[in-house]
């Protein structure tokens, strides 16, 4: 029979296992860490040190890229409630899957310091390369502690019904209250107490912990996987006691820092005896998890060990763990097959140095042009002046004293062209330089808007890269299992406010283990206008298929858009930096879908809904065009009568108008008559007399011509005598 492997065995494999993990850590980590976050300070001294008296101004590169960075970063995961969804191994896991991301999600926003947590791991990842992440159940009960006054005796009867209720302290006095019903005084007891209510049988931690206190087998390729993982902690022996291990255990453990052995602090405890506090002594612990064949069944198992102190500490407690291994890191750029991932200070802490040299000599050099050396030939009396000169000073000198200033070449614009380029380099290695900031006016002039967009999305890229890291080898293992660890531990329903208006309910005991989850990555990365535009052209496309599918009869396809058409605009509101975008669309669950199927399906039983809303507006559209004749005639009626009258009115006005023209014609006229029938009278008189008088001239004539022929006549007779 195989035999198990002993406590005593279990620590001496324990112990060997954190030696050689700090050894590694310290030979291969330590260095580049403290580095990291020395160039992230600006503490470069002792890595590029000033010359004596010269500048010791410093560039600050691996700052300035994170700085860039962790904005894009953090919009990814923080843009929406939702940064990871469950997804369905089938049809009958998609209501489970939806409650499943609101769980996942409820819990690490809220029930858990979630900003936070992809803060601290992102911002490790970047100058480290890994950030740390702790998931796992605790089973210490959560209690919560509230102060009452005032109550009655059926008041504080009612308030200890409930089992979990546990009084701190209690406080009963006599009071003189008037009766609400005689109102008469009467002696009544009040009470005030405290009370301590428990409020869950544990709770799900997420924590990001600094990656110098976590420590990983050598080895290891995959944390999750690793044959050896530790979360290293340097606690108080009262805080060990207050965890529920043994005083007279936690005792024997050396002080952090100490090579003192337990037999060393034992002698000690018994010299001082009381006269040493040692509850607030900081002691190393680990949280050990190691695979190991602790059965003797051959097959190494996972287990969870608490370590005390170092090379000579002590098991605390163990147990073979049966949960998910608690450990993942979130990398920056992960190298395949290695664990270690390179960060941001890795790809710019070189730049930095170049930077810095370059940037002290273009100072110095400025302050040698602006305060040059100086030659001094003859006898100076005051040479202070040359060494340290003051504005106005005089320099005295003997006769034949001359000074003139040593001149200085100035370098300042090879220096800048040095700087700049390596600002190029750092920009083809992180995405982050002046174009993709977009401040430099050079860099915009003359350069079109989609130009300049696409520098800025080419930048941007490096960061999403990042991000979709972070969230593949990172986040995405970390929601699994607290979704697996929510499965298994949470055994009762639970109810959750996710907003101001949407109350959900959760059982974890229903869902799927085997469901896969994915991080949301697909925003945040570019520029919100190209976000908008791009779900703007989405929105449009499902809109016109919803139309369609409505047109042609489809109608329960058009209902299954209502649910994406809705996540699209969310996702729109997202992209506009707007939180808890649901807050402002109505919400399609599954039961909301069917019942709108069903709905859809009831009309089309009583009849064809086109069909029906084309009689209908037929009908409604007869009414209307009757409605509107009867209108018309009323209209035309009430005009024609007006018409009439008008007309009436107009016929008599023209009647009397034209009798009055007429009558005003007929007194022309006659007039004119009377006018001419003068003018012809006194022509005609005219005329007359004219004849009367040419006949009475003629009569006169003929009268005289008639007696000179009669005298023409006597006369030839007289000449000729009387006839023969």
């Amino acid at each position: 029979m195989a035999e198990q492997l002993s406590e005593t065995e279990l620590g001496a494999i324990i112990s060997s296992q954190i030696s050689l993990a700090k050894d590694h850590d310290k030979s291969e980590r330590e260095a580049s860490r403290s580095k990291a976050l020395d160039y992230y300070m600006g503490n470069m001294d002792k890595y590029v040190p000033p010359e004596p008296n010269r500048s010791k101004v410093v560039s600050r590169d691996v700052a300035d890229t994170m700085g860039w960075m962790m904005p894009d970063i953090m919009r990814v995961f923080t843009a929406s409630g939702q940064m990871a969804e469950a997804q369905p191994v089938g049809p009958e896991d998609t209501q489970w899957a939806s409650e499943a991301t609101d769980g996942m999600n409820y819990v690490f926003w809220k029930d858990n310091k979630g900003y936070e947590i992809v803060y601290a791991a992102s911002w490790d990842a970047l100058l480290i390369g890994n950030g740390i992440i702790k998931t796992y159940y605790d089973d210490t009960p959560v209690y919560t502690t509230s102060f009452h006054d005032g109550l009655t005796e059926d008041q504080v009867a009612l308030l200890l019904q409930d089992e979990d209720v546990e009084v701190l302290a209690r406080t009963d006095e006599v009071e003189e209250v008037p009766d609400p019903e005689t109102g008469q005084i009467v002696p009544v007891v009040l009470t005030e107490i405290k009370i301590k209510r428990k409020k869950a049988d544990g709770k799900f931690v997420i924590e990001a912990i600094p990656p110098e206190d976590f420590l990983i087998d050598q080895d290891a390729v995959c944390t999750d996987e690793a044959a050896f993982t530790a979360h290293w902690q340097r606690l108080t022996r009262s805080a060990l006691v207050a965890m529920g291990y043994d005083r007279s255990e936690v005792g024997k453990i050396p002080e952090a820092g100490r090579a003192d052995t337990a037999e060393d602090l034992a002698r000690e405890e018994n010299t001082n005896g009381d006269a040493t506090d040692t509850s607030m002594q900081l002691v190393d612990y680990y949280e050990c998890f190691v695979r190991v064949d602790v059965d003797g069944d051959g097959e190494a198992e996972l287990v969870r060990v608490c370590y005390g102190g170092g090379e000579n500490g002590q098991v605390l407690d163990w147990e073979v763990w049966e949960d998910e291994h608690p450990f993942d890191d979130i990398p920056c750029e992960p190298i395949p097959h290695r664990w270690d991932a390179r960060s941001v200070a890795d790809e710019t802490i070189d730049i930095q140095d170049v930077k810095t040299v370059l940037t002290r000599q273009l100072l110095n050099n400025t302050y040698w042009v602006n305060n040059p050396q100086r030659f001094a030939q003859g006898k100076i009396r005051n040479p202070e002046q040359l060494t340290d000169p003051e504005f106005g000073g005089t320099v005295f000198g003997d006769a034949g004293a001359s000074i003139s200033d040593l001149p200085v070449p100035y370098i300042g614009d090879k220096a800048l062209q040095g700087i700049g380029y390596m600002d190029e380099v750092a920009q083809r290695r992180t995405g982050i330089g002046r174009q993709s900031m977009a401040l430099d006016p050079e860099v915009l002039q003359n350069q079109t808007a989609t130009a300049s967009n696409n520098n800025r999305d080419a930048a941007h890229s490096q960061s999403e890269l990042i991000a979709r890291n972070m969230a593949e080898w990172g986040w995405k293992k970390v929601f699994r299992k607290l979704m697996r660890l929510m499965i298994k531990h949470q055994k009762q329903p639970r109810e959750l406010m996710m907003n101001s208006k949407r109350q959900i309910k959760i059982d974890p005991r229903y869902w799927n283990a085997d469901m896969d989850v994915t991080v949301n990555v697909g925003l945040g990365t570019g520029s919100r206008e190209r976000d908008l535009a791009m779900l703007g052209r989405i929105l449009q496309t499902q809109i016109m298929m919803a139309d369609r599918f409505q047109a042609s009869g489809a109608v329960e396809e058009a209902i299954d858009l209502l649910p994406k058409i809705l996540q699209t605009m969310v996702k729109m509101a997202e992209a506009a930096g707007i939180r808890n975008p649901e807050d402002f669309y109505p919400e399609y669950t599954e039961e909301k879908v069917a019942q709108l199927k069903q709905l859809a399906q009831q009309k089309a039983q009583q009849g064809d809904p086109k069909v029906q809303a084309e009689q209908a507006k037929m009908q409604a559209d007869m009414q209307m065009s009757q409605a509107k004749m009867q209108g018309d005639m009323q209209m035309q009626q009430a005009k024609l009568q007006s018409d009439t009258q008008q007309g009436q009115e107009r016929l008599q006005l023209d009647a009397q108008k034209m009798q009055m023209e007429f009558q005003l014609k007929r007194e022309q006229i006659a007039a004119e008559m009377g006018l001419k029938r003068e003018q012809l009278n006194a022509e005609l008189m005219l005329k007359r007399e004219q004849m009367m008088a040419e006949l009475q001239l003629k009569r006169e004539l003929g009268v005289m011509g008639a007696a000179a022929k009669v005298e023409t006549s006597t006369s030839e007779v007289n000449m000729g005598g009387e006839p023969g």
